[in-house]
């Protein structure tokens, strides 16, 4: 793990008093968000591939059954929650690896559809073993009741980052 998260996230505590287990749990999400986040992001670069990008295709890939017209930007763009301009770099990256195409929308001609080519069904397809069988890893030596408890603490984590968000954003205005 980079030395540099770890010191910066004992200094925070050292400097804020907060050695108690809870400010001790948030650090170690952090840590391993970022320990998991530079192993997917090394995973994928061996497909030529950043996660952002990955999560395009895979939009892509369920808005394209075979024969059907595609998905357009701004559904894709609704679907990873970003903004339309990020949707379209990461369709232009797409469309320049050959995994997607824009082709006219069938029944809106001032609207494009993004399809999925065969080279992008079969980038899906040689990452999904490769997906599972690291997930398989980062939870080994986990069992259920474990992984139910870390779940339950992630979500109460999420939610209170939520509330704090919304209360912030309140306050702001």
């Amino acid at each position: 793990m980079n030395s540099l998260f770890a010191t910066k996230h004992e200094l925070l505590l050292e400097h804020t008093g907060l050695h108690t287990e809870h400010a001790h749990l948030v650090m170690a999400v952090l840590r391993t968000a970022t320990m998991i986040d530079r192993d997917c992001t090394a995973r994928l670069a061996e497909f030529d591939l950043t996660e952002a990008r990955f999560a395009a295709l895979l939009a892509v890939s369920q808005g394209t059954e075979p024969g059907s017209p595609g998905s357009t930007p701004a559904t894709i763009a609704e679907q990873l929650d970003v903004s339309r301009a990020a949707v379209t770099g990461l369709i232009d990256g797409l469309v320049r690896q050959g995994l997607a195409a824009r082709n006219a929308h069938a029944s809106d001609r001032r609207s494009l559809a993004v399809s999925i080519t065969d080279a992008g069904r079969a980038a899906i397809d040689a990452l999904r073993p490769v997906y599972g069988e690291w997930l398989g890893q980062l939870t080994r030596g986990l069992d259920a009741t474990t992984a139910s408890t870390a779940l339950t603490a992630l979500s109460t984590l999420q939610r209170n980052l939520t509330t704090s968000t919304a209360s912030t954003s309140a306050s702001a205005h």
